[in-house]
């Protein structure tokens, strides 16, 4: 069984020289559908578990799975959102409007306001798949960078190209 996610021109036309080549005799069966974009259980668990290995790792600010996670909200899944959600940016604009007062005369308060609109506005789970995917790539490429050993995504089923 193959299946083909149409997500450019190429796969398109892919896609219908392979139907063509079929041959006509009830031996085939293509099946259309629509895709589903959400994130995958696969991608889930992946990031869970890099989350686990950056808290293990010593490296960076945070030595618990939620804390790697909230880093990780506001360094990777706030601009892919700003990018691509033009009412997510509305939010994040007026919000950080509002406290930037605070940056210089109370930096606990500002970084306080920021950890509580990245925990409440910040979603990873409402992410597409494909967003999901940009999310772990970029993830895994920084965390790589400063050294830490993550599990390789094809070791749990995910490949990032295609996610």
């Amino acid at each position: 069984m193959k299946t083909i996610i149409i997500k450019n021109d190429q796969a398109k036309i892919y896609t219908c020289n392979l139907v063509e080549e079929l041959p006509a005799d009830g031996t085939m069966t293509v099946q259309i559908k629509k895709t589903d974009k959400s994130s995958t259980g696969r991608q889930q668990r992946l990031r869970f578990l890099w989350f686990s290995e950056v808290a293990a790792s010593g490296l960076g600010k945070s030595d618990t799975k939620q804390g790697v996670e909230l880093d990780a909200k506001w360094i990777f899944a706030r601009p892919i959102w700003i990018r691509d959600d033009e009412d997510f940016g509305k939010i994040y604009n007026f919000f950080m409007k509002t406290i930037d007062e605070y940056r210089f005369t109370d930096p606990d308060l500002h970084a306080a306001s920021c950890k509580k609109f990245t925990a409440n506005w910040i979603s990873i789970q409402r992410m597409s798949r494909w967003q999901h995917a940009e999310f772990l790539t970029d993830f895994q490429r920084y965390w790589q960078d400063k050294g830490v050993e993550l599990t390789l995504p094809e070791m749990q089923g995910v490949d990032l190209k295609t996610s």
